[in-house]
């Protein structure tokens, strides 16, 4: 019986430590589901939304956002295709988006949006705003970029 558990508990750490590293994303990133974090919102907009950083490699196309896209850049790709909920605290408004850029300049946690996603919970004009934010599942619908679906139909 004790072989037995000892096989178990090494297979077990085993399948952790080759876990796909999009495995290993989704499971840091339902942690993140359970709190909100306490950050800042800046926007992004004209040939900034080309190229978005988590499409154009591993067999998905380039992804050029669009102003009106529901998207947002963050300092690392550990958020790719995941979705948030950005709440403004002053006004209670919420936006969700879809992670799909990476800001190299951003801080930990700030999220760069587009300029419609930005002024959809506060004035453009403010530039930096104090929000929350927590991972949410993405929605069936919306102005959300889908392209990373069809990244596994590679012939």
């Amino acid at each position: 019986m004790k072989v037995l558990l000892a096989f178990i508990l090494a297979l077990s750490a085993f399948t952790i430590i080759t876990a796909e590293e999009g495995v290993v994303r989704r499971m840091e990133f339902s942690l993140l589901k359970k709190r909100d974090i306490t950050s800042k919102i800046t926007f992004y907009e004209d040939d900034q939304l080309n190229n978005a950083a988590c499409y154009g490699r591993d067999g998905i196309p380039n992804y050029n956002a669009k102003p009106s896209d529901r998207i947002g850049a963050m300092s690392n790709n550990n958020m790719c295709y995941q979705c948030v909920k950005i709440t403004n605290p002053k006004n209670k408004k919420s936006v969700v988006v879809k992670i799909i850029d990476k800001c190299a300049g951003c801080p930990k946690n700030n999220i760069d949006l587009t300029k419609s996603s930005f002024a959809s919970i506060a004035d453009p004009d403010d530039g930096i705003v104090k929000i929350t934010w927590k991972g949410v599942a993405c929605p069936s619908k919306g102005r959300f970029p889908t392209t990373e679906k069809n990244r596994n139909k590679k012939k």
